[in-house]
């Protein structure tokens, strides 16, 4: 799977969240970290999007959208009909200064993330593409270590794994992403390990569940 990563932020150099996700990339293949700036050549832009499976918008919210560069972007490169998406995704992950409990019905902004972000589901639909479960960051600069590192792994799979929506390809992935590190560190192999062997035991468990289920019926 190919992951295209369209970065728009207007001073993504300044921009710790932008510079942690990109950071947090290297390793690994198959992505392109494409940030745009205000000259673009559309038929050069449209073709990284052929050939892209996974589409990501990557932005900060700005007055409920995306910044003015991303909006621009979007209305030439989308405008031209010979454009075909179809069948792929469309993901996005946003940043915002603004706590998760405002983007509530109740809370100071009223709405949801996912009402703020309809529109870009309504291009996704438009376009046949696929609309990905959003990543939203709220208040990046108050999270704590343990609270970046479940957010990097969460990005890292959205990025690069195919069924990041499920959990046993979460497994496999971090099982995956462990054994790459694992050499000469017997504590890695032993974590690696256990997680195989209470994945296998899950696996039992819910053929178990299924069973009981069907009896029942």
């Amino acid at each position: 799977m190919k992951t295209l990563i369209i970065v728009a932020h207007p001073q993504i150099e300044n921009s710790t969240t932008q510079q942690f996700f990109k950071e947090g990339l290297a390793g690994f293949i198959d992505f392109t970290w494409h940030p745009i700036a205000n000259e673009y050549q559309i038929d050069e832009e449209q073709e990284l999007l052929q050939q892209a499976d996974r589409i990501i918008f990557q932005f900060p919210l700005y007055w409920y959208s995306a910044p003015a560069l991303l909006k621009q972007w979007i209305d030439d490169v989308f405008s031209v009909n010979q454009l075909d998406l179809t069948n792929k995704e469309l993901g996005l992950v946003v940043s915002t200064g603004s706590p998760a409990k405002d983007f509530q019905a109740g809370g100071l902004e009223q709405f949801t993330m996912s009402e703020v972000l309809r529109p870009f589901e309504m291009l996704a639909n438009k376009m046949k593409l696929h609309y990905l479960t959003p990543i939203t960051v709220f208040q990046f600069a108050y999270l704590n270590k343990l609270e970046q590192q479940h957010l990097l792994i969460q990005y890292q799979q959205y990025v690069t794994l195919t069924n990041f929506d499920s959990f046993d390809s979460k497994i496999a992935w971090f099982n995956e992403i462990l054994k790459q590190k694992s050499t000469d560190n017997s504590e890695l192999e032993q974590i690696i390990t256990v997680l195989e062997d209470n994945e296998d035991a899950r696996h039992d468990l819910l053929m178990d569940v299924n069973q009981f289920k069907q009896d029942e019926d």
